[in-house]
């Protein structure tokens, strides 16, 4: 293995480890806001929550991915001194103005997204919350920019462990209602901007460089209109569930939902690696070598993911410690949807691989073409397929929609930056996958096949995957990258 793969999977890893701290938080929680929270109220928390990821859109309004890319780009330390303090007094001001406009319009806000005015109070504790959310990725940015992986893992890990001790304290022993998962974030959130800012205290001064803020928004735009669509494909359907089938239903569905977090977490750390990944290897002789491996170890890692969780996923959640399952069985009712939203996950994955194309040749509009696409796929499926399936075909209009625009950008970055990806390899996976996933569906069906034969069957498919795909990279790559170590 060349040396820049195995920092990418060193990275990977490192960051994927504090993503499961991060991402994990709400699959760890399930149990207690499934068992204290009705379907009905863990909907209206869901729908907030839903705002709260599409506001966040406009109080970042492009600059994260803007201020990454110029900060690698720099030079000199005063010139990432500049970038980075401005960045952040721009983006104080900006969020500080937004959020006294949603806490004047909160119950309206409310209103319009849950059906119900008296969850504005939760809508101004979300407006809070949105100062502190907007500023705190900044420095944390910084530090990834600097490819300091195990400090942004360790601060994200103990954020996240305030952050479930919160949610413990208030909710099961103070039996705080739904607001005490906004409670929890606002002093996890804090701690995280307070601790990330002291390392990354040197690169800032109380001083805007007013040019240098013109430069920063005249690209980050491209990535807000970017960074609108991706959201809203993973949003929009919470909402066209509820006005077709009533926050019960995407209670059930948003948890459900979060059982594919495994997948996400795998695609987390690898997003968080792979911006500065790449961005460092723009002059690198063969690099194009380089992104076409990954991409497929990618590939492979994510099916053996797909399988295992497709196949297992039902089970997990019905084990039962001390009184509590993962999902209370109120929930159970959603967990067919968890193979589609593992692919669509995968697929979003891939997506992620070929912006490499897009960022190295600053063709931005790229991205926005296929994003694009892929929202509007996705409101007209979700429109199609819910009124009649409900929370299926909600499911259903996701995993294709991002699959469209995986398809969209990988036409458009092969005529700009032409990449020879192993499509052979990765087909041969992709069928192996599906056989052996389809041999455990059949079998599902015999009664005469006890429960511990399907479980060796489902145990048995997942290890001859991983053996055939990933079995002599892996070890490979764990060697080295022990050797590495110090």
């Amino acid at each position: 293995m060349s040396t820049p793969i195995r920092k990418i999977f060193s990275d990977t890893i490192i960051y994927t480890a504090g993503s499961v701290f991060n991402r994990l938080l709400p699959f760890l929680l399930l149990p207690i806001y499934t068992y204290y929270f009705k379907p009905a109220d863990y909907g209206v928390f869901s729908l907030v929550y839903s705002f709260w990821f599409f506001a966040a859109v406009f109080y970042l309004y492009g600059m994260e991915t803007s201020f990454q890319k110029f900060f690698i780009e720099a030079k000199s330390i005063d010139e990432k001194k500049s970038i980075f303090s401005s960045t952040l007094i721009l983006i104080f001001f900006t969020s500080v103005l937004f959020s006294l406009i949603i806490y004047i319009l909160a119950d309206n806000i409310a209103l319009t997204i849950t059906g119900d005015k008296p969850n504005g109070y939760l809508i101004r504790l979300l407006a809070i919350i949105l100062v502190i959310d907007a500023l705190y990725r900044f420095p944390m940015i910084l530090i990834n920019s600097e490819q300091r992986s195990k400090l942004y893992s360790s601060l994200n890990a103990i954020a996240v462990v305030i952050n479930v001790a919160s949610n413990v304290i208030l909710i099961v022993f103070l039996k705080y209602g739904i607001e005490a998962i906004f409670y929890s974030y606002l002093v996890s959130y804090s701690f995280l901007f307070i601790a990330s800012f002291i390392f990354s205290a040197k690169y800032f001064a109380f001083k805007m460089d007013i040019a240098q803020a013109k430069f920063l928004l005249k690209t980050a735009h491209l990535f807000l209109y970017y960074g609108l669509f991706l959201i809203s494909m993973d949003l929009i359907d919470r909402f066209i569930l509820e006005y077709f089938q009533g926050t019960a239903e995407v209670g059930i569905y948003s948890a459900c939902y979060r059982i594919g977090i495994v997948m996400n977490l795998v695609i987390t750390g690898f997003k968080v690696a792979w911006t500065p990944f790449f961005l460092n290897l723009k002059e690198e002789e063969g690099n194009k070598e380089i992104f076409s491996k990954i991409f497929t170890y990618f590939c492979y890692g994510g099916l053996i993911v797909f399988l295992t969780f497709s196949l297992f996923a039902d089970d997990l959640v019905k084990i039962n410690v001390a009184g509590y399952t993962l999902l209370n069985q109120n929930y159970w009712g959603g967990l067919f949807i968890i193979p589609y939203i593992l692919m669509a996950y995968l697929f979003s994955g891939l997506y992620l691989n070929l912006t490499v194309a897009s960022f190295l040749q600053n063709k931005i509009k790229y991205l926005i073409i296929s994003s694009g696409f892929g929202c509007i796929s996705n409101i007209a499926f979700n429109l199609i397929l819910i009124p009649g399936l409900g929370m299926l075909g909600a499911a259903i209009s996701t995993m294709l929609s991002y699959m469209l625009m995986f398809l969209i950008l990988y036409a458009l970055s092969q005529k700009i930056f032409r990449i020879s990806y192993q499509w052979n390899l990765i087909l041969k996976a992709l069928v192996l996958t599906c056989i052996l996933y389809a041999i455990n569906i059949y079998l599902q069906n015999f009664a005469s096949l006890n429960y511990i034969a399907k479980f060796i069957i489902e145990i048995f498919s997942v290890i001859l995957l991983y053996l055939v795909l990933l079995g002599n990279k892996t070890a490979e790559l764990l060697k080295t990258y022990v050797k590495s170590q110090p």
